[in-house]
């Protein structure tokens, strides 16, 4: 019988060199299982695979399509999902609800890990591969979880057959396991090197601290929907952890957030999806969330009269967001926000022109030539930014205010703008406030999953979520409801209950 899930493994990626720049090199598919799995160069070729399709999972558009917490007065296509009332746009069989993306990125993973018990590679290099196995099996779990919530649970390579959904607390407990092999297998950031011993500087690969970091945000998630209060101890642990290895570094000012940390592979990142210019590597400008908010002036050729986006902000919503006048996100993730404010709604819409993600390429030749081909800013899961904001959230809800405001003032302070005071009103807000605007436009589904780990959806979000009762939640409301293609040929998978009685019946 086959398997549920429909994966299909991209069987077997070789290398024609194995170069510290592997990650942009074109994987060629010319050996089987019979004769692989046997040399250091073999690992890392099918690490780079590994790695490829976790691009593959989450370097599309459909990723960003889930989110339903996006901040912007024109939503288009995202109106709907923004409400909760998904079935008014996604069918059953749509992309946004299909999970084998993800799963491919798990099974690849597994096959990894059967194969390493299997080799014999150095201590070092199988620490290595491991590490890297573990820490996308895990990220990719934890992915999942938030998304779908109770989710098949496959920790081996072969074919499973029929298999139902496992409780996500349960896939949490291996994820952290997972991690915390991870965190004492990898080296540290800074020491992180390939088959040839070349150091390696994508933050796309997994380091020490990119578990500890993931674990921060895992910690902090179950706590509050599994109501573990006491995990956020050690989600604040982690956290800590991070912030101790001294060769994570903030970027001295927004100008350079924007510059060079959004490019990529800064010092201020953790964890990234590693993007760039070759063909075979390459994001079409359609596939990335700038595409639908950003236009003039980043777009080449575009001008403020021929703009048009399926995402806008107002230039009220950003002004209500950056309150104050000297946050230097309002001019550099917006272009001339206040002159533009000035400016007819007839060129404008009344709407703000976004700059945070600048870096493209064009087209040189053919009938595209000198427009916008790819951005190439990396996509940034996890910064450091990020993870000071995460401890201020976690100082705070465990009664440390005194160490929640200095995190929060850390970056404030980087951005120019005023400390928290508490004529503000609350701690916890204004923290939630200050990830909205540091990390506006950034990661993967990061602001609603910051609203659901928070308990701050009804206030916060659209439409039906202000609405969920108690019960609705506890039923999966704020999941999203399994795709069709899970049905198939599987008498095991359930639909989730609060979907199946809003549009989703079992198929």
């Amino acid at each position: 019988m086959k398997s549920i899930l429909y994966i299909f493994i991209p069987f077997v990626f070789i290398l024609n060199s194995c170069s510290g720049s592997f990650l942009t090199e074109e994987p060629e598919i010319s050996v089987t299982n019979n004769n692989f799995w046997k040399t250091d160069q073999d690992f890392q070729a099918a690490t780079m695979g590994l790695h490829s399709l976790l691009r593959a999972a989450h370097g599309t558009i459909i990723v960003q399509y889930r989110d339903r917490g996006l901040i912007f007065d024109n939503l288009a296509t995202w109106q709907n999902p923004s409400n909760n009332e998904l079935s008014k746009s996604w069918a059953l069989d749509r992309a946004q609800l299909d999970w084998r993306p993800e799963y491919k990125v798990v099974t690849f993973a597994n096959e990894i890990i059967y194969n390493l018990k299997k080799g014999n590679l150095a201590e070092e290099r199988y620490n290595y591969y491991m590490g890297q196995a573990l820490v996308s099996r895990a990220y990719m779990y934890f992915y999942i979880i938030r998304v779908w919530g109770d989710a098949p649970l496959i920790l081996d390579s072969e074919d499973t057959g029929e298999i139902g959904r496992t409780a996500w607390q349960e896939i949490a407990g291996q994820c952290i396991t997972d991690l915390r092999e991870a965190a004492k297998l990898l080296p540290h950031a800074d020491a992180l090197e390939d088959v040839n011993g070349e150091m390696i500087t994508s933050k796309q690969i997994a380091s020490r601290g990119t578990a500890h970091a993931i674990l921060a945000h895992l910690y902090a998630w179950k706590a509050t929907l599994n109501k573990e209060p006491e995990l956020n101890q050690l989600a604040l642990a982690e956290c800590d952890t991070v912030l101790s290895y001294k060769y994570y570094q903030l970027a001295g000012n927004i100008h350079d957030v924007c510059e060079t940390v959004m490019l990529g592979n800064s010092s201020e990142g953790i964890f990234e999806l590693d993007y760039r210019d070759t063909d075979f590597d390459f994001v079409t400008s359609g596939s990335r969330l700038a595409a639908y908010c950003q236009s003039f002036p980043v777009v080449p050729l575009s001008t403020p009269q021929t703009t048009r986006r399926n995402l806008r902000i107002n230039n009220t919503t950003v002004y209500a967001l950056y309150p104050d006048v000297n946050d230097d996100r309002r001019k550099e993730y917006f272009y001339e926000l206040d002159y533009y404010n000035s400016q007819s709604t007839s060129i404008t819409q009344g709407a703000a022109y976004i700059q945070k993600l600048r870096h493209y390429s064009k087209y040189t030749d053919g009938t595209q030539v000198g427009r916008l081909k790819s951005y190439l800013d990396n996509e940034i899961v996890i910064r450091l930014a990020d993870i000071i904001l995460l401890r201020a959230e976690l100082k705070e809800k465990t009664g440390d205010r005194i160490g929640a405001e200095a995190d929060l003032n850390v970056i404030r302070q980087r951005a120019n703008t005023s400390v928290y005071d508490e004529s503000e009103g609350s701690l916890r807000e204004a923290i939630q406030d200050e990830r909205d605007r540091e990390l506006f436009l950034e990661g993967i589904n990061t602001r609603y999953f910051d609203m659901v780990r928070n308990g701050m959806f009804r206030e916060k979000l659209r439409g039906k979520f202000k609405t969920l009762t108690d019960q609705d939640v506890a039923d999966g409301a704020l999941f999203l409801p399994v795709g069709s293609i899970a049905f198939s040929n599987n008498t095991r998978m359930i639909q989730t209950t609060y979907w199946k009685r809003n549009g989703y019946p079992h198929k």
